[in-house]
């Protein structure tokens, strides 16, 4: 007999990440159906415990993030409804229902439904445990392919052939989301995500939803940052401190304030909090106080639509060679780094300086990242629409060429775990595609270690003894 007090969260959240519970009839405390389309990603940085779920409640597609707690008074034990990073989750999964409240209330005063699987488990609990131990004393995270002879003309093309599973995955993901947006603003939001990296990401979207394109598209530089600045809570006159400006503060954030006042955002929207952003562990280049002012400017500029500033360039992408593949990439690159101007020249927030002047809003970096990860694989979404293989052809031979990108946990940790001294990751050939082919491998095998199914083996990668 399992002692319940030897349940803990990280159980409950295994139970979840493997979905270890009979889903057939499966009712919140309050008594909606619930299915489970995606149980999110293990988040394992700050905020709820998984991110980007898709279930459907009570009959309603609901996509957000999922938190998880021993008991349902986890919730407010731990102040979550207090706090604003919560205000995405959709629905509180818990092992024990120990709560009068049905449902758990969220910082905004929204209500989500509780769903407790003290009853729903797949097998006894003490099995589950049992399994949960062999496991831990079993698994030593070595990788089957670590320190085996490779087969390098295979593990380029398997990462190749994985790097084009994720393109189409991501295309096929923003197909879901395309319901109820245009492509605009599925790829404005696909930008503002992207600029947040992970720790600023969820914010990045939700002022993307609450300031859709179509309110601030054909407005000034300016005034788009003060309705973006303004809706995210960011400005200085939200945050209820007494502080003493310079003067070129001073005369930026009046206007900035002055023309926030004046819009209709100001009159009818809600508010952020100023606590869902994060600054604190980042590069000053990095602050959304620095990645607002690169959008509004993306944006302000665009003589067309937003796609139509980039479809042209990469529709021609279809017929022509190398040399003129890299000079397309770099105009892609240029639309994406705009150059910094006036008071954020020199600033990374409201009265702080930044130690390079003149340093990119958005850096080659990000906006290679963007390019890859959201550009393309809408395009892609766009040319199957359309019914135009030409311009699937194009986004295709840009893919391909594309070099690499910086380096991120997962492209580290599958090098390490496959290649060697002797046989370095540079024999491959390293290219965007190889490493969102890692990336893909990483994802949807190596965390769920499905090692039996690893497609560096199976696809004759490694020469056996």
């Amino acid at each position: 007999m399992v002692d319940l007090k030897n349940i803990d969260e990280h159980f409950v959240q295994t139970v979840w990440d493997e979905q270890r519970f009979i889903d057939f009839g499966l009712k919140s405390t309050d008594g909606r159906p619930i299915q489970v389309l995606k149980p999110g990603f293990w988040n394992s940085d700050e905020g709820p415990d998984f991110v980007h779920a898709e279930l459907v409640i009570d009959g309603d597609l609901h996509a957000g993030d999922v938190e998880i707690h021993t008991n349902s008074s986890g919730w407010y034990n731990h102040k979550h409804h207090l706090d604003p990073r919560y205000n995405r989750v959709i629905l509180h999964v818990v092992y024990l229902n120990d709560d009068i409240n049905l449902r758990t209330r969220l910082q905004n005063g929204k209500r989500i439904p509780t769903l407790e699987i003290l009853n729903r488990l797949d097998a006894p609990i003490g099995d589950l445990f049992d399994e949960r131990k062999e496991n831990q004393e079993t698994f030593t995270n070595k990788c089957r392919v670590t320190g085996e002879t490779l087969k390098i003309e295979r593990v380029q093309s398997t990462f190749d052939d994985l790097g084009q599973e994720r393109l189409q995955e991501k295309a096929d993901v923003m197909r879901t989301q395309i319901v109820g947006v245009d492509f605009e603003q599925l790829l404005y939001q696909g930008i503002m995500e992207a600029l947040g990296y992970t720790k600023n990401s969820s914010p990045f979207r939700e002022l993307a939803q609450r300031v859709p394109l179509s309110e601030i598209r054909g407005k000034s530089d300016e005034s788009v940052q003060a309705i973006l600045f303004g809706v995210a809570g960011l400005l200085p006159a939200q945050s209820q401190q007494e502080i003493e400006w310079d003067e070129e503060d001073k005369r930026f954030i009046e206007r900035l304030e002055s023309i926030w006042e004046s819009t209709e955002q100001h009159k009818s929207s809600t508010r952020m909090a100023a606590e869902q952003w994060h600054f604190a562990k980042m590069r000053p280049a990095n602050y959304p106080s620095r990645r607002i002012p690169g959008i509004a400017q993306i944006i302000s500029r665009c003589q067309d639509t937003l796609m139509m500033d980039f479809l042209p360039l990469i529709a021609g992408a279809a017929t022509v060679n190398q040399r003129a593949l890299a000079r397309m990439r770099r105009q892609l690159q240029e639309r994406l780094t705009p150059t910094p101007s006036g008071y954020w020249e020199n600033h990374s927030h409201f009265g702080k300086g930044i130690p390079q002047r003149g340093a990119a809003l958005i850096g080659v970096d990000r906006a290679n990242d963007i390019i890859v990860n959201k550009l393309l694989p809408i395009t892609l979404l766009w040319a199957e629409q359309s019914q135009s293989p030409t311009l699937a052809e194009a986004v295709q031979r840009l893919y391909d060429s594309y070099p690499k990108l910086q380096e991120n946990r997962f492209t580290q940790q599958i090098e390490a775990q496959i290649f060697s001294q002797e046989q370095p990751i540079k024999l491959i050939s390293p290219s965007a595609k190889k490493q969102q082919g890692a990336i893909y491998l990483h994802k949807n095998f190596c965390s769920s270690q499905l090692c039996d199914l690893c497609p560096i083996i199976e696809g004759g990668g490694i020469i056996k003894n």
